[in-house]
């Protein structure tokens, strides 16, 4: 009899130690769902962050649209996010870069006062999309300084198109349309602040 017991209480501490080992692995894995879960809905915010971008985007161009055969848009005009010349020590995403002196304001907090850095400006938000997604942009025009892009101390970054030919039925050869003067190029930078503290940026480089 006495064996018979021992023997019971042996099996009752091996079910024991089995059911705590199961459970252990229950929880693990309960977490590595939560895990996954929450990376997949990340993703999704951010996905949803990079096509909300496009709006900012096509924002930017409809207010440039209008201006790129006026002179407006040889000065600064930050009140819209623009800027007439593209410096060398911008940190686009405030990420510490080296030598960076100039920050954007995205967060309208005056680049939280900064010492030594210069403040530029972005394009008031557009309206907060239906995913709670807050839209910024900036717009840089690939100079090295204001003015004319035609100014001998002035450098941009120009698009010349090509002429081109076709065989028409009168001449062959005739050219289909002139080369026209060289457009500007400018850099449209976008930012995104979505739920779960997401934030995107992407940059459009558009000529006229």
């Amino acid at each position: 009899m006495k064996r018979v017991q021992l023997q019971t209480g042996a099996g009752l501490l091996v079910a024991l130690i089995m059911l705590l080992v199961m459970s252990m692995a229950a929880v693990a894995m309960v977490r590595a769902i939560g895990t996954g879960l929450q990376v997949a809905g990340n993703f999704s915010f951010r996905q949803q962050a990079l096509l909300a971008a496009d709006a900012g985007s096509e924002a930017a161009i409809n207010w440039l649209t209008p201006l790129a055969a006026l002179t407006d848009l040889y000065t600064d005009n930050a009140e819209q996010g623009y800027y007439a010349s593209l410096p060398a020590n911008l940190d686009i995403t405030d990420s510490g870069l080296s030598g960076a002196k100039i920050l954007i304001d995205w967060d309208s907090n005056q680049c939280n006062a900064r010492a030594g850095f210069t403040c530029q400006s972005a394009a008031a938000a557009l309206a907060t999309d239906a995913a709670g997604n807050s839209i910024r942009y900036t717009i840089h025009r690939l100079c090295k300084l204001a003015g004319s892009p035609q100014d001998a101390a002035n450098s941009c970054l120009l698009f010349q198109p090509v002429a081109s030919a076709s065989k028409g039925a009168l001449s062959y050869g005739q050219a289909k349309h002139f080369a026209a003067s060289p457009g500007v190029y400018y850099r449209i930078t976008t930012r995104v602040n979505g739920p779960r503290n997401t934030i995107v940026y992407t940059q459009t480089i558009v000529h006229f």
